[in-house]
């Protein structure tokens, strides 16, 4: 994550924005991280003025009804003690919350993202780089910076309100010279402004170092994450091992593996030496503030401004007033630098709604009839200068059985992303029934398709909530969506039936598939979604060829009252369909049924066919 050089008021703009996002949620966290900070910070002190005040009284005056009263007032701390506890606890809850939160949001808006921009690079790159730096900033993070914030406040409130006795308190001696000048105001001032400077010194020398330490911590966690996934994700995966053994990968992970060890190994020499050279100079201000104090307190008492307990007293609370403004400085320099994560992450939320989503319902038919037409269309990809597709004009008919062929790059699967609005044309309309799909409701056309892609996804849900996508569904419909892919009797013979896990990511007792049944259960849940417009996208390319015709095939006969497209690099499987539609250089070229381009012998179907005849037999 690169360092932005925002000024302060831009910096106050991303914290009051963060504060506003987790005070939605939860809605007192800063009232109880005040609270943690005033109480944590009011015992000591408070502990601190009654042990001066009972030295006081015992090495003075001795009165032992005012010790005794001294000695109860231990009982107030006691519950000041019990008040920062219980704020501690919702301190740390909240942040909890605050952090699961922070991916609830990040979900949400991958969730209502238009499509392209979940396919974008350069969003994609944005949301990696926030995971990425989880460790190092966030939502949660903020609150964690805001206790040294709060705590450096309380401190230098508190401690400066005890310690202003010391612009009052003089000895009752008769002093001369030097001595003399001691027990003024201005001298006080002026130890008081020496404290300053060194804070501010130590501020400006030491948060250089912070910042550079963040931004290599930073760099540190990427490397980790690079080593996690060699030494562990890879290596531990079984998968793998089956290549890292067959193709003698060991050489090569181990030459990787240990070049970026030394480069994990060197970032953290760098960080300690960083660490070191900030110490260093906090060190050095931290013991001339120290030494200054003491001096100033001994020097004060010495000559007769107040007692023994007046030392400690003093001591105690100037000491404090340089932590707090340690404190304050380090806490605003976390803030800042945390601000470096929030930036990506509210740009990440703030990724604009681009899509039209419409407002016109779709009809609902029990004939399916509906009629989709291409008006020359072209369409081209976020930040990519050429055409995937251009100036198709193309129309589905009720019931149309349509092939889509081409070689890889020609627009077929382009075609389809534009087909179910997962992107608009960049140039032309697409219409439903004579209106542009851009009209209707967004969510009610989606519901027109069911698609299998070929990067299609299961996840480690039972088996009949990947083939239903619901948490309550209907059984029967599930298992008959199961027998149509050819999936019914492996599906009885798992353990809990429609009830059983897919994969073991989160279950002991999953059931590990191959990949053709996990297309038959995508197949299946196509069927159980009962669209209008069925779409197979190549979900079949794991499958053997005979395999594969006899899906197509009985596919086939399941929407004959629907309009399926098919995709397929294996011709032979599209012979059955009403049309063939042949893409080349995301151009429409030809469309027609098998016998009649096949016909054309100079046309590029013959060609594709041609080249694949050798693997067919047939009848």
């Amino acid at each position: 994550m690169q360092k932005h050089n925002r000024t302060l008021k831009e910096d106050f703009r991303i914290i009051k924005r963060a504060v506003k996002l987790i005070q939605s949620n939860t809605p007192h966290f800063l009232l109880h991280t005040y609270l943690y900070s005033f109480f944590n910070t009011a015992v000591y002190v408070m502990s601190n003025y009654i042990t001066a005040s009972i030295v006081d009284e015992l090495t003075g005056a001795k009165d032992i009804k005012k010790i005794i009263f001294l000695l109860s007032m231990y009982a107030a701390e006691i519950i000041l003690k019990i008040f920062q506890d219980y704020s501690w606890r919702k301190v740390r809850t909240f942040n909890i919350i605050a952090n699961k939160w922070e991916e609830v949001l990040l979900n949400s808006k991958s969730f209502s993202m238009d499509y392209p921009n979940m396919e974008n690079p350069s969003v994609r790159a944005k949301r990696q780089l926030i995971e990425d730096s989880r460790g190092t900033g966030g939502l949660g993070m903020l609150m964690e910076h805001f206790i040294p914030l709060f705590t450096g406040i309380n401190k230098l409130v508190l401690c400066s309100l005890v310690s202003l006795e010391l612009f009052f308190r003089h000895s009752d001696k008769a002093l001369s010279g030097f001595e003399k000048f001691i027990d003024t105001p201005l001298f006080t001032v002026a130890f008081f402004v020496f404290v300053a400077l060194c804070a501010v010194g130590e501020y400006k020398t030491t948060s250089k170092y912070n910042r550079l330490a963040v931004e290599k911590v930073k760099d540190i966690s990427l490397t980790e994450r690079l080593l996690h996934y060699f030494l562990d994700d890879y290596i531990d995966d079984s998968k793998a091992q089956k290549d890292i053994h067959i193709f003698n990968q060991k050489g090569l992970i181990r030459h990787l593996s240990d070049k970026i060890y030394h480069k994990w190994l060197k970032g953290n020499k760098e960080l300690l030496a960083l660490q070191r050279k900030r110490n260093n100079r906090y060190n050095m201000f931290y013991v001339l503030t120290t030494s200054a104090t003491y001096l100033f307190v001994a020097m004060k008492t010495y000559i007769g401004a107040f007692g023994l307990g007046g030392f400690i007293k003093y001591q105690f609370c100037v000491a404090r007033i340089v932590e707090a403004a340690e404190s304050f400085s380090g806490a605003v320099t976390a803030l800042r630098t945390n601000n470096d994560y929030l930036e990506i992450f509210f740009d990440y939320l703030d990724t604009p709604t681009e899509m039209h989503y419409g407002t016109i319902p779709t009809e609902k038919r029990m004939d399916n009839k509906y009629d989709i037409e291409f008006h020359n269309v072209s369409f081209r990809y976020p930040e990519s200068d050429s055409y995937a597709l251009k100036n198709v004009n193309l129309k589905f008919a009720v019931g149309d059985s349509i092939a889509v062929v081409g070689m890889n790059g020609s627009g077929k699967t382009t075609m389809i992303k534009l087909l179910c609005r997962l992107y608009d044309p960049t140039e032309g309309y697409i219409t439903l029934n004579g209106i542009d799909i851009q009209k209707y409701d967004y969510e009610d056309y989606l519901d027109l398709f069911s698609v299998v892609f070929q990067d299609f996804r299961l996840f480690s849900f039972s088996v009949g909530e990947n083939v239903s996508a619901q948490v309550d569904f209907d059984e029967e419909k599930v298992w008959s969506s199961l027998e149509k892919a050819g999936m019914l009797e492996r599906v009885k013979a798992m353990p809990k039936e429609l009830r059983t896990p897919v994969y073991k990511d989160f279950e002991e007792d999953g059931v590990e598939i191959s990949g053709g049944e996990a297309q038959k259960l995508a197949i299946s849940r196509a069927l159980y979604k009962d669209a209008a417009f069925v779409i197979l996208d190549e979900p079949t390319a794991s499958l053997d060829p005979i395999a594969e015709n006899e899906i197509y095939s009985r596919f086939h006969e399941m929407v004959k009252d629907k309009t399926a497209v098919y995709i397929s690099h294996r011709l032979s499987s599209c012979r059955f369909c009403d049309r063939i539609l042949v893409f080349h250089e995301g151009r429409l070229i030809q469309d027609g049924s098998h016998k009649k381009l096949l016909e054309d012998t100079q046309g590029k179907y013959y060609e594709l066919w041609n080249a694949q005849a050798q693997y067919y037999a047939e009848n």
